[in-house]
C-alpha cells in the first residue's frame, strides 16, 4: 500500500512540475517582443484645428452640407458651444404639405425668399424666416413681412445650444477656402487654434 502511495505521490509531482514547464513556455512565447524602441515616436496631445461656430440648429445643418459638397473627404468634429436666447421668427405650422406649399408660393411673389420649411415631427410644414440673436432685429423682420401681407407670422423666444464645427489639421488650401465660406453665414466666425488630438 505505501508503495502505490509513494508512486501516486510521484507521478502528481511530476505531472505538476509538466503542467508549470508547458504554461511558462506558452507565456514566454505570447509575451511581445520590443522591436526597435528607439524608433517611437510620441506624438503632441493637441494639434491645429480651425474652429468655425457658432451655429443654432437649422444653421449647422446647412454648413455641414455645404461642406460635405465642397471638401467630401473632410474630417471634422462637432462641439457644443454654450447656451443663448434666440427668436425664431416663423408661419406656425400648416395642416399638410400642399397648404404650407401655397404659402411658400405667396412668401415667392411678396420677394421674401429667405425662409425654410420645417420637417421635424413637432413643427412638421411650420415655415422658419429666420433666427435672431436680438428681439430688435426680430421685431423688424417681423414688420416688415407684415407690411408686405404676410399677417400669421410670430415671434417665438427659444433657448438655443448653439454648435461649432472643429476641422482638424487643416490644410492650407482648406483654410483660404473656409475664410471664403464663413462670409456667407451670418453671426459666425472662424478661428485657428490648438484642439485635442482625436
Amino acid at each position: 500500500m505505501k508503495i502505490i502511495f509513494i508512486i501516486l505521490l510521484i507521478i502528481n509531482i511530476a505531472y505538476q512540475i509538466g503542467i508549470r514547464l508547458q504554461f511558462t513556455e506558452q507565456n514566454a512565447i505570447s509575451a511581445p517582443a520590443l522591436v526597435n524602441p528607439e524608433k517611437i515616436i510620441l506624438v503632441p496631445a493637441h494639434e491645429d484645428c480651425l474652429v468655425w461656430g457658432n451655429f443654432y440648429e437649422e444653421q449647422i445643418r446647412y454648413a455641414e452640407k455645404v461642406l460635405a459638397e465642397l471638401f467630401p473627404d473632410l474630417f471634422y468634429s462637432q462641439e457644443e458651444s454654450e447656451d443663448t436666447m434666440m427668436y425664431w421668427l416663423y408661419i406656425p405650422r400648416f395642416p399638410n404639405k400642399e397648404a404650407a406649399n401655397r404659402e411658400i408660393n405667396k412668401l415667392r411673389n411678396l420677394g421674401i425668399v429667405s425662409f425654410r420649411v420645417k420637417d421635424d415631427s413637432k413643427w412638421e410644414n411650420a415655415i422658419s424666416l429666420g433666427m435672431f440673436y436680438d428681439q430688435k432685429d426680430a421685431l423688424k423682420q417681423f414688420r416688415e413681412i407684415e407690411k408686405k401681407g404676410i399677417t400669421n407670422a410670430k415671434i417665438e423666444d427659444r433657448s438655443v445650444i448653439l454648435k461649432k464645427i472643429v476641422i482638424h489639421n487643416p490644410t492650407h488650401r482648406i483654410r483660404e477656402q473656409m475664410q471664403k465660406l464663413v462670409e456667407q453665414f451670418d453671426d459666425t466666425q472662424l478661428a485657428q487654434g490648438k484642439c485635442e488630438r482625436l
